[in-house]
Formats: C-alpha cells, sequence, structure tokens
C-alpha cells in the first residue's frame, strides 16, 4: 500500500517501510511543513506500526536524494520563523532525532548535501548509487555546519571531515570516496539501488525484532560513552534482552531445523 502526502511518500509492504522524499523538481530540498509536521510523522507512524521492522530512507528521481532546506520556502518565512527553522530541523528532520528505534537504511540516490546529509548520518546503514555525491555546503552561504559532521565525527577520519566542512559547496565527494570515509557501506549501480535497500532490509526483517533494536540501541548508546561504561550499559540491555522470549525462541528454533517465531 502506498500513501502520498504531497511532497512525502509512504509505502508499507513485507514488514518494510518506504520513505521517500518526492519533491524531484526541487532536488528533494526540505521545507518547513516537511521538516516540522510531515517527516515526524512518518518517522512516528513506521515507529509505532508493529507490522514494521525496518525503514528505508530515499529520495524520488536520479538526481538528487536531498540538496537540503529548501532556499527558496525559507526565504518566504517570516524572521522570527527563519530564526527558529535551524532548531526544527535539529530536533525533527531525521530518524535519531525522532528517537526511532527500529532499523533504517538510507538509500542515497543522487546529489546529498546540507540538510539531507543528516539522515545519512544518523541511519544504521547507508548506501548509494555510484554517481550520488556528498557536500556540505553551509559555511559557503553562511550557515554552520554541525550536525552530520559532528555524528560522523566518531567514525570518518577528521581530517577529511574537517575539509569537506571548511571546505563547503567547493568540496564534493564521489560515492567511492564516501565509501572509503565510511559514510556509506556499499555502492551500487543507481538502476540497482531501491532493489539493494530492500533486499538489505528483508535480511534485517527475517531476524528478531526485538533483538536487532536491542543491539541497535547498545551500538549508537557506545558513541557516546568511553568503553568502560559502554560495555556496562551492552550488560545491562543484555540482562534486559534475556527476559524476552525470542532468546529463547531463536536456539529452539535452530535446534529444531525450523524458521523462528519471533514476538514483537
Amino acid at each position: 500500500m502506498a500513501e502520498s502526502d504531497s511532497d512525502i511518500l509512504w509505502d508499507k509492504s513485507e514488514g518494510i517501510a518506504t520513505i521517500t522524499l518526492n519533491r524531484p523538481h526541487r532536488l528533494n530540498a526540505l521545507t518547513p511543513r516537511m521538516w516540522r509536521e510531515q517527516l515526524p510523522e512518518m518517522w512516528q507512524a513506521a515507529e509505532k506500526d508493529p507490522a514494521v521492522r525496518v525503514i528505508v530512507f530515499t529520495g524520488a528521481g536520479e538526481r538528487a536524494f536531498c540538496s537540503g532546506a529548501d532556499v527558496q520556502a525559507l526565504s518566504a518565512l517570516s524572521e522570527s520563523d527563519r530564526q527558529n527553522a535551524p532548531r526544527d530541523q535539529v530536533l525533527l528532520i531525521s530518524a535519531r532525532h525522532n528517537k526511532v528505534t527500529k532499523p533504517v537504511i538510507c538509500a542515497v540516490n543522487g546529489m546529498c548535501a546540507g540538510g539531507g546529509l543528516m539522515f545519512v548520518a544518523d541511519s544504521d546503514i547507508a548506501i548509494a548509487a555510484e554517481h550520488a555525491t556528498f557536500f556540505n555546503p553551509a559555511v559557503s552561504i553562511g550557515q554552520l555546519a554541525f550536525v552530520a559532521p559532528t555524528t560522523w565525527s566518531r567514525w570518518v577520519p577528521f581530517p577529511a571531515l574537517m575539509g569537506m566542512t571548511l571546505m563547503g559547496s567547493k568540496e564534493r565527494l564521489d560515492a567511492r570516496r564516501a565509501l572509503e570515509l565510511g559514510i556509506v557501506t556499499e555502492v551500487v549501480a543507481g538502476a540497482a539501488l531501491g532493489q539493494r535497500a530492500r533486499e538489505l532490509a528483508s535480511l534485517i526483517a527475517s531476524n528478531s525484532p526485538a533483538a536487532v533494536r536491542a543491539s541497535k540501541r547498545i551500538l549508537w548508546e557506545s558513541l557516546e560513552r568511553n568503553l568502560r561504561d559502554a560495555h556496562a550499559f551492552a550488560e545491562l540491555v543484555g540482562a534486559e534482552y534475556r527476559g524476552h522470549p525470542d532468546s529463547v525462541e531463536g536456539p529452539r528454533a535452530f535446534m529444531e531445523k525450523r524458521p523462528p517465531r519471533w514476538k514483537d
């Protein structure tokens, strides 16, 4: 089943929800309504739907994944709204900002710039079409580049990240370079991007939803802690999870040579 809320498409099938930015004529740029209302609604709908196990996030068309905020739409805002816009983006734009616990796969189908980088940085797995490009024009237009770079600073080599940030629109990474830096995990032909994203989503969806969510929680939390505290947190979550039926069902299904019957 597919639904459309003007600038964003929503599709759900076989345990996979697909959220698609649907403004290809504007390089899938984000309007204030998208980051204040539509995106939070879409993320929460996927998070709360028990039939959804994995979320795929992408853009419509072949030219762009997301070019960031729509400058034309921003210019029409009042001064008060313009001052509040960056704060709204930080709080509501990505899966992490909306506290999504289900796994998120980002499929970058073209240009990824500015605020679009946040979707990639805050996803659990990011893959890219071979023609995709990545750049942060913030400082070139007098803005701050801080959200995606701050997240990426946990694993992307610092000199490369600093260069990308300070060069602004004059430094563009191609898909292969993004792969080398760990920004994405895989590069595929553009025509195969959607299929590959769905293949990965299907593989994840076949696993225990509870174990997947707990594992995601542990790994993201580890980025914010030192090693000792990260291990302590992992042990705490592990102790909580051991009471879940899936922790028994998994080994039992393996021994009985049958597909597991997971609990939500």
